[in-house]
């Protein structure tokens, strides 16, 4: 590992990426640059021009490169005696929408979901009406305007067979505790024969 002497900040995305910072590393390497500060490489949000709003830590930037174009990045700075630092900002996420798969099972499963600790929820609220519940502050005007406008959708995605809400670009999956109430509210018999086994769970 070599100590960094200058460093030089790049920021991803989808319109500069590794590919495009390999083919300058000789310049930057000319210029007395011994590492590139690189901005957060792991996935964000579709079309992100900063990386910090993270929706998977575990995959490198597909828009950037991906593995394999970071790993040419990489190769290429240490043919140049160069080193690359990575932005980690593990208490940025991108949450909303519909592409951070932990956000979306905290909201399917709540203080039970697997990645419930991961973030910084007050389970515990001093509101009771807020007790074990996410506030998701995301609505463009008050609840019953937008319900009336029809803007908050109840569908079914008969692939995974999941309800959710739809509001705009955010989901809401639907907790499939809540299958049994959704399928008897249909009032017809064969929707109130499988509403049966989803009681009690």
């Amino acid at each position: 590992m070599t100590v960094p002497r200058s460093t030089l900040r790049l920021q991803f995305h989808k319109g500069f990426t590794f590919d495009d910072a390999l083919a300058h590393v000789e310049y930057f390497a000319a210029l007395g640059v011994s590492h590139l500060y690189a901005s957060p490489v792991t996935t964000a949000e579709p079309g992100s021009m900063h990386g910090y709003n993270t929706v998977d830590y575990t995959q490198v930037s597909a828009e950037c490169g991906g593995e394999a174009g970071l790993k040419r990045l990489a190769e290429k700075l240490r043919e140049h005696g160069m080193g690359l630092i990575v932005d980690v900002v593990p208490n940025h996420m991108g949450v909303g929408g519909s592409n951070n798969a932990w956000w979306l099972d905290i909201l399917e499963w709540g203080r039970h979901s697997a990645y419930a600790r991961h973030f910084d929820i007050d389970w515990h609220s001093p509101d009771p009406a807020l007790r074990g519940k996410v506030l998701m502050p995301c609505l463009a005007a008050p609840y019953g305007d937008e319900l009336a406008a029809g803007r908050i959708e109840l569908r079914f995605a008969a692939q995974t067979g999941h309800f959710y809400v739809r509001y705009g670009p955010h989901v809401g999956p639907i907790c499939p505790i809540d299958y049994a109430s959704i399928l008897q509210s249909g009032e017809r018999a064969d929707l109130s024969a499988l509403a049966e086994r989803f009681q009690g769970l």
